[in-house]
């Protein structure tokens, strides 16, 4: 069995097999919950973080009765470490014998392009839904470079595209274990621009939470500060639809996007991987570009 079909099968296993088995609150061992966690630290801010890696995901879900702190992180398989994206059809055409129109090497290049990313009404997001540029990131609550990004380079993408309508921008969770799935589902509780404001404070306090001594509980309070109720915290974070609609999206951005590192994120369709900075960087006379200058390439002359 390859990679992209092992991933969609231990996804569909974690959906089917009920939130008891692998998102359930049956045991409540803070050991269980930080064992899922990277054990990854971010950069200096200095320079761009790069992408978090995902781990290999396993041959087959880890059975419930055998769940132990060293099996924990399998309970939602990260995506494969390889590139699963298209190869460019046009620079194979040129090595082919028979000459191609301008037209059909076009059309091969269409063709091999994946689809524009469907956003629904479920889909958190922030801008006007008619901006020329939608970004869309995969992250993932326990990376640190996810958090580096919400820091240093979302406030900026804020105040310049986004709120000035250039920018419709759409978070869509890719959890890489169970402690991250649960902020996840708790933070999909919070109704209209809550939700990213309990992202920010997810994120700003992520070594918080994460090093508690029970994470779960921390991140009941940070609920409580949102204002979810007390009562409905738990239930937000074994939500069974919730759950299958993160899964759904987990499986469209490995197999038709190729995504396999936090963060993530496609701009317009295209992917890019790694914690991307706001300005373009320049180093040993490369330069790569930032948010800023990829954004303004693409908005309307």
């Amino acid at each position: 069995m390859n990679r992209p079909v092992a991933i969609i099968v231990a996804l569909l296993v974690i959906v089917g097999a009920g939130v008891a088995a692998y998102v359930g609150f049956g045991g409540r061992d803070p050991a269980i919950e930080t064992a899922a966690v990277p054990a990854t630290t971010a950069p200096a801010a200095a320079t761009t973080p790069p992408a978090e890696p995902a781990a290999t995901p396993p041959a087959a879900p880890t059975p419930p009765s055998t769940e132990n702190s060293t099996a924990a992180a399998t309970d939602l398989p990260a995506a494969a470490t390889t590139d699963n994206s298209a190869p460019a059809t046009a620079a194979s055409s040129e090595t082919s014998a028979a000459p191609q129109t301008a037209a059909n090497e076009t059309a091969a290049v269409t063709a091999a392009a994946p689809p524009p990313p469907v956003i629904s009404p479920e889909d958190h997001s922030l801008g006007n839904p008619e901006a020329p540029v939608t970004i869309v990131e995969y992250a993932s609550m326990t990376c640190p470079h996810c958090a580096a990004f919400a820091k240093d380079t979302m406030p900026k993408l804020k105040s310049e595209f986004i709120d000035k309508g250039h920018v419709r921008y759409v978070f869509r969770p890719f959890p890489l274990d169970r402690l991250a799935l649960r902020a996840s589902l708790m933070a999909d509780c919070v109704a209209g621009d809550g939700y990213f404001e309990l992202l920010d404070k997810l994120f700003a306090t992520q070594k918080d939470w994460i090093q508690a001594t029970n994470p779960l509980d921390a991140l009941r309070a940070l609920g409580k500060e949102a204002g979810i109720e007390e009562s409905k915290i738990d239930g937000c974070m074994t939500d069974e639809k919730a759950i299958d609609r993160i899964a759904v999206a987990y499986k469209e951005a490995v197999d038709v996007y190729g995504v396999n590192a936090t963060p993530s994120f496609l701009i317009n369709g295209k992917k890019f991987s790694g914690a991307l900075p706001f300005d373009d960087l320049t180093s040993e006379g490369a330069t790569v570009n930032g948010l800023n200058t990829i954004i303004r390439e693409l908005l309307p002359k």
